[in-house]
Parts: structure tokens; C-alpha cells; sequence
């Protein structure tokens, strides 16, 4: 298994020279190198890398979201390049077919006194280099290649997953790949792990105390979905281990059940991922909301993006309702309530729990209607189309469709 994933010498020398390389042009700046590759704990085929530049700390937050990324590109303009954003802009470079991200951050004595989240970088990986054996980072390799696999891995919001780092210190914990699923399968929300004493409180449904900033969890982004999902996977795998938890296949057949409907969304502007993805997040959560009001009942939604285009996906559990609901009132108690319950409506009675209620035609029954009005999107968006599904057609309504992962078994 470990060959499968293990990078090649001859795929380490390239990274290595072009990380050299860059590097080469950031001479007389304090540049590093920095992530998965330095800490070496990175996948094959699966890593960028990452570069680090940081200057005075009392230059401030501001001057790195001005200016930094200007000193960067006085450096680095002559490589392919496109400007990225996450707390602040930073470069990424494309290099003999290898994506370079260069981050500019602010130099500080120690993680505690981070201004920005990449002031931190360099003690993560510092930490993981003095505390992880050779042995040790292979291990966290198989469990990256585990979370990648079961869909887990990855701290941005499309996934609200593991991060790397998060791989690299429950190795650290509990010693090895296979320990870490033995200590998951026990878990139950809170799960403490104690990496470090906590300077804080936390809420989430994993906390990890980030050794180098106690101030901090290191499993903030993971959801409790994707927590419980890493569990239910740990379990299974550990009673009938298979190469689909590492490589998963494709899902050959998926049929549709209840009625679906696909709404196709076109980004008429360039955004951040994660700005992307909280949006469709909570439009999810609205079309939940208003299909529900309605009288529609919703089994599933689901989201994903290429090409500049945005797909939702909604199952229901059927598209007919009646043209008819009941309305309830307010206790007969409250007899404020009540005459304005009588003056708006028709049809009026008091049910045997006292509260009146009433019949009322609903004023829409498309649900795809009902969906459309209910998307509210900051960065502009066109609709494209939307329609009733009736066989897959992609890859990615294919397991919309199927539900059921293929190491769920």
C-alpha cells in the first residue's frame, strides 16, 4: 500500500528544484520553504508547494494585504502567476507543470503571537519534523490516503474535513495509522484529544489544541458529518480492511428515486473557493427551509462546482402535493391571536388541543419555482437551466444519487 502512495526519488528531486528554484528569486527576503513537502509527509502525485515569505511583524495585517503581494511579484512575475486570496492575497505560480503557492505572512517569536493563520506555518512544521519519526510521517501518509479516500480530508469549507496538519498530529497522539482508527472507533462528540492543555474553551465536535498555539483547535473546520463519517469508516475498515477505503471506484449505477431536480448556476465573477462554498451552503439551507414551508418534503441536496458553473441538486420525496394545507392557529387562549387568526382566514375551526386552524390553498406547488426564489447568492450569479432528472448524468449526480459510498459496506 505505502508504495502506492509514497512519492518517488525521481518526484522529490523535480519538486525539490523547482522549490529551489523560486526560492533562488526570493534570495535577500526571509523565504522558506514550508507544508506537506518540507515536513515530508506530502502524498504522490497530490502536492503543492508551498512557499513562505515573511516580513516584520510591524508592518501589520494591512501593509501584507496592500503591499506584500506587490513585493512578490517584483520577484516572481516571470513565472505563469495568478493572484489567490484567503485572509489575504498571495501568488500562485505555475513551474515546469508544478503549482507553487507563495504566502506572504508576518514573522513572529512564537505561535501564540500570530497576526495572520499563516504566521503559525512555520512552527507546525517545525513541530512535526522534531516529533514524527521517518516511520511516523509514512504513517501519516496512509492516513491522509485513508481521509482523501472516505471523502474527510481538506479544512476548507467545500469539505469542513481534516486538515493535513490535523493528520499529522493525531499520528503524533496516538503513534500510528491503524492506532488512530483503533482510538476513532470509540469516539462520541466532544472528542478531546489532548495535544496540548487548551488555553480556551471549545465547542466543536473534535478539539485538538494546536500544540504550537493552545489558543487555537486545530479540527475547528471538521463537521460533525465528517467526524462521524471518519468513525464509521474506521469501524468497517479495521473489521474488513479493503483498497476501496484508500482508492475508491467510480459508482457504476445510481437510479432515481423519488424526483429530482437539478438547477444549473453560472459565476458571472471570480471569487474565493471558500466565499464560493459558504454561499452555496446556506442557499442549501434556504431551498431546505422554503421547500419545506411549502409543503414539500426533502430527502436530500447537494452541491458541487466546475467549470465556472454551480450544480444543486434536490430530492424530494415526490413533486405532487395537494393544492390544500392545513393552517394552524394560535391557542384559544390568546385571544388577541385568535381575532386576527378569524379576520385572515376562511374555514376556521377549534381542533380537540384548543388551538383554531383553518384550510388554505398554497400559493405555489413548482417546487423548482419555489427553489429558484429561494436562491440568494452575494457574488452574481445567471441561472443556466434547471430540470427534472431523470437517469445521471455526471459522475457527481451519479453519487447524489447513489448515497451510499463504495466503502460503506
Amino acid at each position: 500500500m505505502l508504495r502506492r502512495i509514497k512519492p518517488t526519488p525521481d518526484e522529490e528531486a523535480k519538486l525539490r528544484n523547482v522549490a529551489e528554484r523560486v526560492l533562488k528569486d526570493l534570495e535577500g527576503l526571509d523565504a522558506g520553504l514550508e507544508g506537506s513537502f518540507a515536513k515530508g509527509t506530502w502524498l504522490r502525485g497530490e502536492v503543492d508547494l508551498d512557499i513562505f515569505v515573511f516580513f516584520p511583524k510591524s508592518y501589520g495585517r494591512d501593509w501584507l494585504k496592500e503591499s506584500g503581494i506587490k513585493v512578490l511579484l517584483e520577484r516572481l512575475s516571470k513565472y505563469k502567476y495568478a493572484i489567490s486570496y484567503a485572509d489575504h492575497p498571495y501568488l500562485t505560480l505555475e513551474v515546469d507543470g508544478v503549482t507553487v503557492e507563495v504566502v506572504p505572512g508576518l514573522k513572529v517569536e512564537s505561535g501564540t503571537e500570530a497576526v495572520t493563520p499563516v504566521d503559525r506555518t512555520p512552527f507546525h512544521t517545525r513541530f512535526v519534523i522534531s516529533n514524527l519519526t521517518e516511520e511516523q510521517k509514512d504513517e501519516v501518509r496512509l492516513l491522509k490516503k485513508f481521509m482523501k479516500g472516505i471523502g474527510v480530508y481538506g479544512a476548507e469549507i467545500k469539505v469542513k474535513g481534516f486538515s493535513g496538519y490535523v493528520a499529522e498530529l493525531l499520528v503524533y497522539f496516538y503513534g500510528s495509522f491503524r492506532n488512530v482508527l483503533s482510538a476513532a472507533t470509540g469516539w462520541k462528540p466532544p472528542v478531546k484529544i489532548p495535544t496540548a492543555k487548551p488555553l480556551k474553551e471549545f465547542t466543536e465536535p473534535l478539539v485538538i489544541p494546536d500544540p504550537v498555539d493552545p489558543r487555537r483547535n486545530a479540527a475547528s473546520a471538521v463537521s460533525m458529518k465528517r467526524l462521524a463519517e471518519f468513525v464509521v469508516a474506521s469501524n468497517l475498515y479495521l473489521k474488513r480492511p479493503s483498497l476501496d477505503f484508500f482508492f475508491p471506484p467510480e459508482v457504476e449505477k445510481a437510479e432515481v428515486r423519488g424526483d429530482v431536480f437539478l438547477i444549473r448556476l453560472k459565476l458571472l465573477e471570480q471569487a474565493v473557493e471558500d466565499v464560493i462554498w459558504g454561499q452555496i451552503f446556506r442557499n442549501l439551507d434556504s431551498i431546505r427551509t422554503s421547500l419545506t414551508q411549502a409543503g414539500f418534503r426533502v430527502m436530500d441536496l447537494g452541491a458541487w462546482v466546475g467549470d465556472d458553473e454551480i450544480f444543486i441538486a434536490v430530492q424530494l420525496e415526490s413533486k405532487d402535493i395537494g393544492q390544500w394545507y392545513l393552517n394552524e392557529g394560535p391557542p384559544f387562549y390568546e385571544w388577541k391571536h385568535v381575532e386576527d387568526f378569524l379576520a385572515r382566514n376562511d374555514y376556521v375551526w377549534v381542533g380537540e388541543n384548543g388551538r383554531l386552524y383553518s384550510i388554505k390553498k398554497r400559493k405555489n406547488s413548482d417546487p423548482i419555482a419555489v427553489a429558484l426564489n429561494a436562491l440568494k447568492f452575494k457574488t452574481r450569479v445567471e441561472v443556466l437551466g434547471h430540470e427534472w432528472v431523470t437517469a445521471p448524468t455526471s459522475p457527481e449526480l451519479k453519487r447524489f444519487l447513489a448515497k451510499r459510498p463504495p466503502w460503506l459496506k
